[in-house]
C-alpha cells in the first residue's frame, strides 16, 4: 500500500506549535469511550455477574482474570505493530477502527447474557466476551494514547493533553453511572433487574461508537504532527524480541510499570465491591450510589487545575507521589470509621460523607494520572535517546499490561474475597429486602476499603527512584533535535 513521504522536518516544526482547545477536546473524546467500559466494568460487572446472574464470585473473577491475561500478551505487539505500520490512513487510525466496533458490541453481548446459561457454559460465554471486547479495545485505545503523546514534543503541553483525556474519561465513567443507577437501574430493585442490565449496555456501546468516531476524526487531522515509522525495521518477531529487550533496560518505564501493576491491584479492588459495599454495608439506595459513584467522577473539576498549577513549581514524580498516598488514606478512613469509630452514620450521614471523599478520590486520581501519563510520554523521549528509536505504541501497551494484569488480579482478588467472607450469591432472588449477617458485612467494609488502601500505599514508593525531572527532559529533548539535525542532508 503506498503511503505518503514522512517529512520529519516538518512534523517536527508541527509539533513545536501549540495544540488548539478544539483538537484537545477532539481527541479527547476517545477516552470518554475507554470511560463508559471503565464504569461498566468497574462498578456494574461484578455485581451483575455475581448478585444478578448468580455466578460465584470465584468465577466471575476467574473469567476477567483470564481475558486480560490473553489481552496483556497481545498489548505489546498490537502496540509495536501501531508504532510501524504504514497505510494510507495514516498513522495509529487503522488499528482505532479495527478495535472500535468490535469492543461496543462485545459490551452490548457481555450485559445481555441469556437467561439459560449457567455452570460452564456461563462461564464460557462471559469469558469469550470478556476476550473479544479487551482485545478490540486494545486495538483502540493503545494507538490513540500513542498518538496523544506525539501530537507535542512539549513538556507542559503533554500534561495539557493527558488533563484533556483523563477529563474525559471521567465524563466516560460519568454517563455509565449515570445510564445506570439513574436510568436504568433506579428504584428500589432496580440493580437486581436483570432485564434493567441489556438496554443500560447497548446504550453505552452506542456512546462509545460516536465518541471514537469523534476521537479517531481528530488523530486523522493530526497526522502531519506524528513522528514517522522508521524505515529497514526488518522482521516483525525478531524486531518484537528486541524492543522487548531494550524495553526491560529502561530503567525509568521500569520503575512505571510497578507503579502502575500495584496502583490499579488496589484500585480494581476496590471498584470491583463499590456497588456490594454501598448497598449493604453502608445501606444506601440507588439515589445515594449514584451520587457518591458521581462524586469521583467530578474529580477534574478540582484535579486539573489543580495539577496545572502544581506543574509550574514542583516535578511530574513528587505530584504523583502525593496523589498516590492521598488516595490510599482516603480509601481507608471511611469504613473503618463507621466499623470502630465513636459514632455511626445514618445512611443519609454516610451519603454526604462518602460523596465528599469522593470527590477527593477523584481529584488525587486525576492530578496522579496527570503528572504519571505525561511522565511515561517523557519516558519515550528518553527511550528514543538511548536506543534510537520511537516506541510511544509499545511503551503504552507496556504500562497497560500491568494495568490490566493487576485490574485481573484485583477483581479476581475481590471475587475471592466475596466467596472467603461466604458473601451471599442469590440475592436477585431473595429481593432487596434480603438480610445478610453483621459479622460478613464488617469483613465486608475491610475488604472493600482498607484492604485496596494497603497496595495502593506501595504504589509511589516505586516512583523515589525516578530521575526524569523537567531539567533532564530538556537536554534529552534538545540533544534529539541536535542528533536529527546533523543526520539531515
Amino acid at each position: 500500500m503506498n503511503t505518503p513521504a514522512y517529512d520529519a522536518p516538518s512534523a517536527a516544526a508541527a509539533r513545536a506549535a501549540p495544540l488548539t482547545r478544539r483538537f484537545k477536546a477532539a481527541y479527547g473524546a476517545g477516552a470518554l469511550a475507554d470511560g463508559v467500559v471503565s464504569a461498566g466494568f468497574g462498578f456494574f460487572l461484578l455485581f451483575y455477574l455475581t448478585a444478578v446472574c448468580g455466578m460465584s464470585g470465584t468465577m466471575a473473577g476467574t473469567a476477567k482474570l483470564v481475558a486480560l491475561l490473553i489481552d496483556g500478551v497481545a498489548d505489546p505487539a498490537i502496540g509495536l505493530a501501531s508504532d510501524r505500520l504504514r497505510s494510507r490512513l495514516g498513522r495509529r487510525v487503522p488499528f482505532m477502527l479495527l478495535g472500535l466496533f468490535p469492543f461496543a458490541g462485545a459490551f452490548g453481548l457481555l450485559f445481555s447474557m441469556p437467561d439459560a446459561l449457567e455452570g460452564a457454559a456461563q462461564f464460557a460465554y462471559v469469558t469469550a466476551c470478556l476476550v473479544v471486547l479487551r482485545l478490540s479495545l486494545s486495538c483502540f485505545v493503545l494507538p490513540y494514547t500513542a498518538a496523544g503523546a506525539e501530537v507535542t514534543d512539549d513538556y507542559r503541553e503533554r500534561a495539557s493533553i493527558v488533563s484533556f483525556r483523563l477529563s474525559f474519561q471521567n465524563a466516560g465513567i460519568l454517563i455509565g453511572v449515570v445510564l445506570g443507577l439513574g436510568v436504568f437501574m433506579s428504584g428500589a430493585d432496580g440493580l437486581l433487574d436483570r432485564q434493567s442490565y441489556r438496554p443500560f449496555a447497548w446504550s453505552c456501546a452506542a456512546v462509545m461508537l460516536a465518541a471514537g468516531l469523534v476521537a479517531i476524526g481528530a488523530v486523522r487531522r493530526a497526522q502531519p504532527r506524528l513522528h514517522g515509522p522508521e524505515a529497514g525495521s526488518g522482521h516483525f518477531l525478531g524486531g518484537f524480541a528486541r524492543e522487548m529487550v531494550e524495553l526491560s533496560r529502561n530503567r525509568s518505564f521500569l520503575l512505571l510499570f510497578a507503579t502502575v501493576l500495584t496502583y490499579f491491584l488496589a484500585y480494581s479492588a476496590h471498584v470491583s465491591l463499590a456497588l456490594h459495599a454501598s448497598r449493604y454495608f453502608w445501606r444506601l439506595d440507588t439515589t445515594a450510589i449514584q451520587l457518591i459513584l458521581l462524586s469521583s467522577t467530578l474529580g477534574p473539576l478540582i484535579g486539573a487545575p489543580l495539577s496545572a498549577f502544581a506543574l509550574r513549581h514542583i516535578e511530574k514524580r513528587t505530584l504523583s507521589i502525593t496523589a498516590f498516598l492521598a488516595i490510599a488514606v482516603f480509601l481507608i478512613w471511611p469504613p473503618l470509621l463507621q466499623l470502630y469509630g465513636p459514632v455511626t452514620l445514618t445512611p443519609a450521614a454516610a451519603t454526604a460523607v462518602l460523596f465528599v471523599n469522593g470527590l477527593f478520590v477523584g481529584a488525587a486520581i486525576v492530578v496522579g494520572g496527570i503528572g504519571f501519563q505525561s511522565m511515561l510520554a517523557d519516558t519515550a523521549d528518553e527511550h528514543e535517546w538511548l536506543f534510537g528509536v520511537r516506541r510511544e505504541g509499545l511503551f503504552f501497551s507496556g504500562l497497560t499490561l500491568a494495568y490490566k494484569a493487576a485490574s485481573g488480579l484485583g477483581g479476581l482478588i475481590a471475587g475471592l474475597a466475596l466467596d472467603a467472607i461466604h458473601f451471599p450469591a442469590d440475592l436477585a432472588s431473595r429481593g432487596s429486602g434480603a438480610s445478610i449477617a453483621p459479622e460478613v458485612l464488617e469483613k465486608l467494609a475491610l475488604i472493600s476499603g482498607p484492604l485496596p488502601a494497603a497496595f495502593a500505599m506501595l504504589s509511589p514508593l516505586f516512583l523515589f527512584g525516578y530521575h526524569l525531572t523537567r531539567v533532564r527532559h530538556a537536554e534529552i529533548v534538545a540533544d534529539l533535535k541536535g542528533r536529527k539535525a546533523a543526520a539531515t542532508p
